[in-house]
């Protein structure tokens, strides 16, 4: 599992890779029906799963959702350990009388939880949410430690690591030994 992905893909049947032929007609007609038995249309409340884009910056991760026609007050973030868990609900508008009935119905409604594994690079204490216009969006600053930073490459005389492991010595050092070998 990759880092800040969600935990659940939803069910989805698995496509097959076969080589063309009859075959292939006959997984794609049975792919198809299986993929219909698996969603339901009679109901009038299927539930709603909103969609996210996930962006990465140097300084933080970005998650939006699109949420139309949930409010503000219907949505709760939370953040516990290593999860970042979003849920909400999002209410029908239309309410039937006894002489009217929908002719086509494709929106969803109902409750929804997304919930993601968060990398340990994330500074949770500095999350932040902006909801306006239909749309969720989760900033995840990121750690100092996880920013990186630029390494300086040096070169010749140096008073690093790499001088004690190499065995150079101070210009004093050297001073020292000159005159006692002279």
């Amino acid at each position: 599992m990759t880092m800040l992905s969600p935990l659940n893909r939803g069910n989805v049947w698995p496509r097959r890779s076969l080589p063309s032929g009859l075959m292939d007609d006959f997984f794609s007609d049975f792919d198809r029906m299986v993929d219909s038995l698996m969603t339901s249309t009679t109901t009038t409340s299927v539930n709603f799963t909103p969609t996210c884009d996930i962006r990465e910056t140097k300084e933080h991760y970005w998650v939006s959702f699109d949420m139309p026609g949930v409010k503000k007050n219907d949505i709760k973030v939370e953040v516990n350990e290593n999860q970042l868990m979003i849920s909400g609900e999002r209410n029908q508008e239309y309410k039937a009388n006894e002489d009217e009935g929908f002719l086509h119905h494709e929106r969803m409604y109902g409750h929804f939880q997304r919930t993601f594994v968060l990398p340990g690079t994330i500074d949770s204490e500095k999350i932040e949410a902006h909801y306006e216009d239909g749309v969720l969006n989760i900033a995840l600053p990121k750690t100092e430690k996880a920013k990186g930073r630029a390494i300086q490459i040096q070169s010749g005389k140096g008073k690093g690591l790499f001088s004690k492991l190499l065995g150079a010595k101070s210009d004093e050092e050297r001073e020292v030994r000159d005159v006692k070998v002279s």
